[in-house]
């Protein structure tokens, strides 16, 4: 049992730790020889690569249903130590440009759901109520 997991009535309900990375945006130029786009372009790189080897869970700007930004966003990463959660965070682009401030909050994931249905026959993915095309429908 992971030392994360807890007992009630009998059941083992798992946790998973992660953290939450408040990013918010500051009035730091990019640094020499680098425009804001590369920076940009180096931000979703390391974002693809977190996410590719399982540490990121979640991430995204603050955005209201208008494209309204509010801030910067934030990344939620799993990480088993604050101190690792500080190493994936303070490398990601923007902050280790100074562009962004970064604060870190622990969180458990205690509780949620997620629906996960793979359609091969039609080359889709469904995930809760959204569905992502794998490349061209299967012809019959």
């Amino acid at each position: 049992m992971n030392t994360l997991d807890r007992k009630v009535d009998g059941k083992t309900f798992l946790r998973e730790q992660c953290y939450v990375c408040w990013m918010t945006p500051t009035d730091v130029p990019p640094p020499a020889g680098k425009t804001a786009a590369d920076i940009r372009t180096e931000h979703f790189a390391y974002l693809r690569e977190l996410e590719r080897s399982g540490v990121l869970f979640a991430a995204g700007p603050f955005m209201d249903e208008d494209g309204v930004r509010h801030g910067a966003g934030m990344l939620l990463i799993r990480a088993a130590t604050r101190a690792e959660a500080e190493k994936i965070a303070f490398a990601e682009p923007y902050t280790k440009a100074g562009m962004r401030a970064m604060v870190l909050t622990p969180w458990q994931r205690n509780e949620g759901s997620l629906n996960l249905r793979i359609r091969f026959a039609d080359g889709v993915v469904e995930i809760d109520n959204r569905t992502y095309s794998l490349g061209p429908p299967a012809s019959r």
